[in-house]
């Protein structure tokens, strides 16, 4: 790998280790199979640390402290009420509330860092390299550059018409619906076709419509530290399968 090539691939993955979207993708389908596959919470609790232990090697190591301390917390509050839940209606709304952003906590940490870690041009040389129909490959490029300028046209909006004395909170749904509609969703809506459109000619443009193979500054293709990912997750994940599968559950 030449120096450019290792500089753009390394980028915004902080000094981890890098791995192939495709890896990242096929990581993130099998944990969350994997999630759902126990109910105890040392079986769950494993699984999260596998994540964490996968995010913390990619490059998001404080990310991965993070969610670990949301998880102990949850924990702890399903802890302290369990006992009580019979007494209270609200209880049982909490700690079931707890117990369900629990057991989603590793997907999404998970899916925070594949897409964090992964630009859009190092995806769709993943998705050429994989033989994706060029519709796909294109519908996607466009989607995942569409997100980031929506974001930036809803702060813009939100700044113009808070000048206005219009805001975009709850309360402002309740009492000034229409107005809200119209000068808030109605333009933002407006610019989303726009951008789309925009997007799609610049991609056209860029030629990803052309037919001739396409070439990508960073390096696309499965490493070692791919294959010991996708056997290590691969492995446990079939495991945890194979006793679901017998009636022993974990």
């Amino acid at each position: 790998m030449n120096p450019l090539e290792k500089l753009y691939t390394e980028q915004g993955h902080n000094g981890g280790i890098v791995f192939d979207p495709r890896t990242k993708a096929t990581l993130l389908v099998l944990l969350d199979i994997a999630v759902f596959l126990g109910r105890s919470l040392p079986y769950e609790a494993a699984v999260f640390l596998v994540c964490v232990l996968i995010v913390a090697v990619g490059g998001m190591a404080n990310t991965a402290l993070r969610y670990c301390a949301v998880f102990s917390l949850l924990v702890a509050v399903q802890q302290l009420i369990g006992p009580m839940v019979g007494q209270s209606a609200v209880l049982s709304l909490v700690q079931f509330l707890a117990v369900a952003v629990r057991k989603v906590l590793p997907c999404l940490l998970v899916a925070y860092w594949a897409v964090g870690t992964t630009g859009v041009s190092e995806f769709a040389a993943a998705l050429w390299g994989s033989g994706v129909p060029k519709s796909a490959i294109i519908t996607t490029s466009v989607a995942f550059r569409c997100f980031p300028t929506i974001s930036e046209e809803w702060r813009a909006i939100r700044s113009a018409m808070k000048m206005r004395g219009i805001g975009t909170s709850l309360s402002s749904w309740l009492f000034h619906p229409i107005q809200t509609i119209a000068h808030i969703y109605v333009p933002l809506f407006a610019s989303v076709i726009s951008i789309s459109d925009e997007l799609a000619a610049a991609a056209l443009c860029r030629g990803m419509d052309d037919p001739a193979p396409h070439t990508c500054l960073a390096q696309i293709g499965l490493r070692s530290q791919d294959w010991l990912a996708l056997s290590i997750v691969t492995a446990g994940t079939a495991a945890a399968a194979a006793f679901a599968i017998a009636g022993k559950g974990l």
